[in-house]
């Protein structure tokens, strides 16, 4: 099951929520485990048992880490949990034989940095295994994140309060992400899939541009809408997950970029291993090689492929550049150019994240160079599977650029400043706006039944 679709939306939490808001604190915690499980089941009913596992693992590990502290069996057992959890992430990815288990990189990371802080004494183990149980197999945010650590959320969880405005709030940031995902990220999709489906990217050069900024948006609408899907049920169930995305096509930088890019899993990648690796810094080339030993693995997280690889060793020879005179130089250029520069590296980046092959990556690149050699007119039953430019795409596009960009922050400020001690005309503007998203749900619901269902990109990394 996935939180967007029809059987989620109108059957599951439903049920679940009812229930939920009616029983008292610890019931509370039993029915999110057990809902938990059944969404979890239902589709991945064979990696139900190691997912339980796996909590009961992570549960008892950390309680040993505790018991023996400042011994060397301490030391062992977070060995022994980092390496079991870095091997079913490494198997599973390798084994492309089989379906890939629902939301497991997004569990390991969480279990690995559970264990570490509990080792580095920056969070006590837990107890109450039926808490920890919560935590770690909550449901909103295990198809794909946030990247959530227990630290953040144990106060949270020892006494939760579901309160009818956060309820509220959490429905309105549920429905933007989901109109997000299926009015912007899905209908840029019907575009962007032919093209990576082909044996070689043979498109004009203006439509290769198209496609790969559509594909921009369509990553961001796709894993942003997934992630306020699953902020705005958290926030229904009475829980406040950390933001991941903070306008990241703004960025001027690379570095500007990953502090606006899947958040969580960058701030994983600098706490676990980037500060460790600084830590034990080579004298010479000691930053640069740890830059590029982040981004590989962040690359290698998505997926065990060249591609994904060269993904992130793109970005982490963009950071090595920046950290030079003439990167520093370039923090004082015009703000255009430092947009250009950042866009550029990023688009660079998306080509090689969404190609199936290195090759056809590099000859995508030389598409958007302005290269037409060997494009030639093609028969139909040849061209028939490419897309055709329609008014609900061109549509979505634009949405998705004016979306790209902080606006709806400067109008909500605005909103602020006119309804300043006017409670009329501050009811007035939220029944405007919660009456645009009863459409967009409506508009969304029809778009997702109407079509065949895609699930989240960033669910099958």
């Amino acid at each position: 099951m996935d939180i967007n679709s029809p059987n989620f939306l109108f059957l599951f939490l439903p049920l679940f929520m009812l229930v939920y808001f009616i029983v008292p604190q610890r019931g509370k915690l039993i029915i999110g485990v057990a809902g938990s499980l059944l969404f979890y089941a239902w589709g991945n009913l064979p990696y139900v048992a190691m997912m339980m596992v796996l909590t009961l693992f992570a549960y008892f590990l950390a309680r040993g880490i505790d018991r023996w502290r400042d011994q060397r069996t301490s030391l062992f057992l977070l060995w022994l949990g980092i390496l079991v959890n870095v091997a079913l992430l490494v198997v599973f990815k390798l084994w492309t034989g089989v379906k890939y288990p629902l939301g497991l990189s997004y569990v390991t990371f969480q279990v690995i940095a559970y264990l570490l802080e509990v080792y580095n004494k920056v969070s006590a183990s837990e107890k109450d295994m039926l808490a920890f149980s919560f935590y770690l197999l909550l449901f909103p945010k295990i198809p794909v994140g946030p990247i959530t650590r227990y630290r953040q959320l144990r106060e949270q969880i020892q006494n939760i309060q579901v309160v009818p405005t956060d309820v509220a709030d959490g429905l309105r940031r549920y429905i933007r992400g989901f109109a997000k995902k299926a009015l912007i990220a899905d209908t840029l999709a019907r575009v962007v899939t032919p093209i990576f489906k082909l044996a070689s990217p043979t498109i004009d050069p203006s439509f290769a541009w198209l496609v790969i900024i559509s594909y921009s948006l369509q990553l961001y609408f796709d894993f942003s809408g997934y992630t306020d899907m699953a902020i705005g049920l958290g926030r229904m169930m009475g829980f406040r997950f950390l933001e991941n995305f903070n306008f990241p096509y703004i960025s001027k930088s690379i570095g500007d970029f990953w502090r606006r890019w899947h958040i969580s899993l960058s701030n994983w990648f600098r706490d676990f291993v980037f500060y460790p690796l600084e830590r034990r810094r080579l004298k010479w080339v000691g930053q640069p090689l740890n830059i590029l030993i982040v981004f590989a693995l962040t690359g290698l997280w998505h997926g065990l492929t060249r591609n994904f690889l060269i993904w992130g060793l793109i970005h982490g020879i963009a950071l090595i550049f920046e950290s030079t005179p003439l990167g520093k130089k370039l923090r004082t250029a015009w703000a255009p150019v430092q947009h250009v520069y950042a866009l550029g590296v990023i688009l660079v980046g998306w080509v090689f994240f969404r190609s199936p092959s290195p090759d056809f990556a590099i000859d995508f690149l030389r598409r958007l160079a302005g290269d037409t050699s060997g494009l030639s007119p093609l028969p139909f039953e040849v061209t028939s599977p490419l897309p055709f430019i329609e008014p609900t795409f061109l549509l979505a596009f634009a949405a998705g650029i004016l979306l790209a960009l902080p606006l709806g922050n400067w109008f909500q400020s605005k909103a602020d400043v006119i309804s300043n001690d006017k409670p009329v005309v501050k009811f007035f503007f939220q029944l405007v706006y919660d009456l645009g998203l009863v459409f967009l749900f409506l508009a969304a619901v029809a778009s997702t039944v109407s079509a065949t269902f895609q699930p989240g990109i960033y669910g099958t990394f």
